[in-house]
């Protein structure tokens, strides 16, 4: 498959396979057992043109990193051909070739010479790098010192300032604080908009639209879809979230069999658990389509394996990229252990049609905020606006028009008078006045 033709691409890659062993290794403590090999790519064809951004995504597992260390010439494909054009500065492993026992001002010179820079090239970019660093006062401390957040700002500060003519990315924003986040995606902005070639791996979804032109999808090595950014990033979502749905229901039976379920006994671990989270319908029955304006009960059976105070649950409903809206209930002073379960009715849902996750989590007094208890679900709203005179292409859909569904008209007024024009119109009880 081939994902964009250019004469002299910065970046190319031709039938591209790489293939790894797993399994045991034969040696003193192996047990000399046979190994398997894991194929991480599968016959890739990429080119990216000198001032193009291209997107990576995918689920873990699915070849991004392994495309970028092919790229960096960590590792060699297996099959196939990988072609790169002037300077590549990689960031997969931010503070790779630092020195512990060095301060940074030395591991920035040396780093900055591994990376192909002069000494003299490393010192006239010292400072920039220092203050994009946000170093100060440390800068001249051991970097066995450092916080991961230092020590990952300053990899990232050096391989910006290479000025690469690739710069090859990968999660570097699940690093730093929200302002070197920003900085660091300003930063590839200018490389982009200088005509440097950039692989984006993230996430990170909204990122990679603000990124990149174009994306590719990569599912178990393969290319599952390429082109313009919006659709392929639609295209992920949706499935990721039809999965969700999948595991949400799961089969028939499933549903009755959890509702008469015994609570897992204390010894699962963890001083409060979510065992599970059903979305139903008005009648109570475990659901994933509805309506707009129909009425989801979420149920939430939990487990406290001992003594709990300070308990809240809050429950989030999310479009494609963030929170739409949430429900928070009070807190409930104290749990004694056993099974504890919660119901919450979102009375009217107005949301355009399209795929939503539920998120639940539970926050209790003591629990550290990555401890806490989590779980998700997702839901289908299948409502056709036009069947109710909602006749405007422009919000009738989640692609077109956001999230929520919010009744509007347009007026217009001229010399030859006033002119109402129909926008959005929704039923007042849209549920009774359904079509058969």
């Amino acid at each position: 498959m081939s994902l964009g033709q250019q004469l002299e691409p910065a970046v190319a890659l031709e039938a591209v396979s790489k293939r790894y062993a797993i399994g045991d290794r034969h040696g003193l403590v192996s047990r000399g057992g046979p190994r398997e090999t894991l194929w991480a790519l599968r016959d890739i064809d990429l080119c990216v043109a000198p001032g193009e951004s291209v997107g990576l995504i995918g689920h873990n597992g699915a070849g991004k990193t392994t495309l970028l260390r092919l790229l960096a010439g960590i590792t060699r494909p297996t099959r196939g051909r990988v072609q790169t054009s002037g300077r590549v500065a990689s960031l997969i492993n931010l503070g790779a070739g630092f020195h512990p026992e060095l301060t940074g001002r030395e591991n920035i010179f040396l780093n900055g010479v591994i990376l192909g820079l002069t000494r003299r090239e490393v010192a006239s970019r010292f400072d920039a790098i220092v203050d994009f660093a946000d170093l100060g006062e440390y800068i001249d401390t051991p970097l066995k010192r450092y916080s991961s957040g230092m020590f990952a700002r300053l990899g990232f500060a050096v391989a910006a300032f290479v000025e690469p003519d690739v710069l090859l990315v990968d999660e570097v924003l699940s690093v730093g604080d929200v302002a070197f986040q920003d900085r660091s995606i300003r930063k590839m902005l200018s490389f982009r908009d200088s005509g440097r070639a950039i692989l984006f791996v993230s996430h990170n979804l909204s990122a990679v639209e603000m990124m990149c032109q174009r994306t590719v999808w990569l599912e178990r090595g393969r290319v599952r879809m390429a082109g313009p950014t919006a659709d392929v990033v639609q295209a992920y979502l949706e499935s990721v979230d039809q999965a969700l749905i999948q595991a949400t229901l799961g089969p028939d039976v499933q549903a009755t069999a959890a509702d008469n379920a015994p609570y897992p006994s204390a010894d699962r671990g963890g001083t409060l658990l979510i065992r599970d989270l059903s979305l139903n319908d008005s009648a109570g029955t475990i659901a994933s389509d509805f309506g707009f304006g129909d009425e989801l009960r979420v149920h939430v059976r939990c487990l406290a394996t001992q003594i709990v105070h300070g308990v809240r649950c809050v429950l989030t409903v999310r479009g494609d990229y963030g929170p739409l809206f949430s429900a928070t209930s009070d807190v409930f002073e104290t749990w004694t252990p056993g099974g504890h379960e919660l119901d919450c009715v979102f009375a009217e849902l107005p949301l355009l049609p399209g795929l939503y996750r539920l998120e639940a989590e539970l926050t209790y007094t003591g629990a550290s905020r990555w401890s806490l208890p989590r779980a998700a679900g997702a839901f289908r709203i299948v409502t056709e606006l036009a069947e109710y005179g909602s006749d405007s292409v422009v919000g009738a859909t989640k692609s077109r028009g956001g999230f929520l569904a919010v009744a509007y008209d347009w007026r217009l007024w001229s010399s030859a008078g006033e002119q109402i024009l129909p926008g959005l119109r929704l039923p007042r009880n849209i549920s009774a006045s359904r079509p058969p």
